[in-house]
C-alpha cells in the first residue's frame, strides 16, 4: 500500500450494459484504471459516491464481509441480473468516515441494509472484478444538497486519502437521459454517432475548471456551475454531476487532469484524477 497521500477521481460510470460491451472505450478505461489502482497505487479501502445513492442525511454502507449488490435497472439483457460482485466492506474505514462527518456537522449514520447500486458496483467490476482483501465502501449524496454542501463533504473525506484510502465520485459529466434515449435507433440498436449540441461544450468548460484552476478558486467555479447557461441541458438534476464535487471537494489544491473522454448522444463520459499517480497509463 503506498503511504504518500492517494489521488482522488471522478469518472462517468455509463449505464448498466457497460459491464459486457468489452468493445466499448470506456470499459477499456476503467479496466486500465483499475490495473493502476491495483498494481501502482494500492489502496487501503476505495470509498464510492455514487450518482445512485440519495439520502436525507449521509450514509455509509457497513458491511465486514461480502457487500450485497442491487439491480437497480429495468429492461437491461437477463445477463446483468445474474452478475455478482465479491467485494468486502470495511467497518474500520466506514466508521472513520463516520467520524470525520459528524465531526464537521453533518448528519450521517451507519447503513448496513442497502447495498452497492449499479454507480458503484457496475465500474468497480469492470476495473477490479476481484477485489480479494480490497475493501469498498460506499458513501450517499444527500437529497437536494447545494453545491457549496457537497464540496464541503469531499474537504472533510480528504482526510482519508492521508490514510490509504482510494475517493471515487462516480457519475456522468453530462447526463441527459431524454436527449440520449430519443437518440437511440432500436433497428441498428446505435445512436449513429449522434452527440448532442451542448455535451462538448459543458464538458470543455468542466475541464477547464478542473485542470487549470485549484484549491479555492476551483471550488468556486464548481459551485458557480449553478449559473452555467448549459447546465439544465447537460444536467436536468444534479445526481451525476455532483459526486464530482465531492471528488473537487477532496482534491483541495491539487492539479486536475483529464484522463477519459466519450460523447454519446446526451452523455458524456469523461473522466478526472487529481493529485500525484492519478494518470493512467494508456499501455497498462
Amino acid at each position: 500500500m503506498s503511504t504518500a497521500r492517494l489521488p482522488c477521481y471522478y469518472i462517468s460510470h455509463g449505464g448498466p450494459s457497460i459491464l459486457i460491451e468489452e468493445e466499448d472505450i470506456t470499459h477499456q478505461w476503467l479496466k486500465r484504471w483499475g490495473k493502476l489502482i491495483i498494481e501502482e497505487i494500492r489502496p487501503k479501502a476505495i470509498a464510492v459516491i455514487s450518482a445512485h445513492w440519495e439520502t436525507t442525511n449521509i450514509k455509509v454502507t457497513n458491511f465486514s464481509n461480502k457487500t450485497p449488490i442491487i439491480y437497480d435497472f429495468y429492461g437491461f439483457p437477463q445477463i446483468l441480473y445474474q452478475q455478482t460482485y465479491d467485494c468486502k466492506g470495511s467497518p474500520e474505514v466506514a466508521k472513520k468516515a463516520v467520524e470525520l462527518l459528524t465531526q464537521a456537522g453533518f448528519e450521517v449514520e451507519l447503513n448496513d441494509k442497502r447495498g452497492f447500486d449499479h454507480g458503484c458496483w457496475i465500474p468497480m467490476k469492470i476495473a477490479i472484478p476481484e477485489p480479494g482483501d480490497l475493501p469498498i465502501i460506499q458513501i450517499s449524496l444527500t437529497r437536494k444538497a447545494s453545491y457549496e454542501y457537497n464540496i464541503k463533504v469531499g474537504h472533510v473525506l480528504a482526510s482519508l486519502r492521508d490514510e490509504g484510502v482510494l475517493i471515487v465520485g462516480s457519475g456522468s459529466l453530462v447526463h441527459n437521459l431524454k436527449e440520449t434515449f430519443s437518440a437511440y435507433n432500436k433497428e441498428t440498436n446505435t445512436f449513429e454517432d449522434y452527440v448532442a449540441s451542448y455535451v462538448e461544450p459543458f464538458d470543455k468548460d468542466i475541464e477547464e475548471f478542473c485542470t487549470k484552476s485549484t484549491g479555492k478558486e476551483r471550488d468556486q467555479k464548481l459551485i458557480d456551475l449553478i449559473n452555467h447557461p448549459l447546465l439544465r441541458q447537460a444536467h436536468p438534476t444534479d445526481d451525476h454531476l455532483v459526486p464530482l464535487h465531492i471528488a473537487v471537494g477532496a482534491a483541495g489544491d491539487e492539479q486536475g487532469t483529464k484522463l477519459h473522454t466519450q460523447y454519446v448522444a446526451g452523455l458524456s463520459m469523461s473522466a478526472f484524477g487529481f493529485g500525484s499517480g492519478a494518470s493512467v497509463n494508456p499501455n497498462l
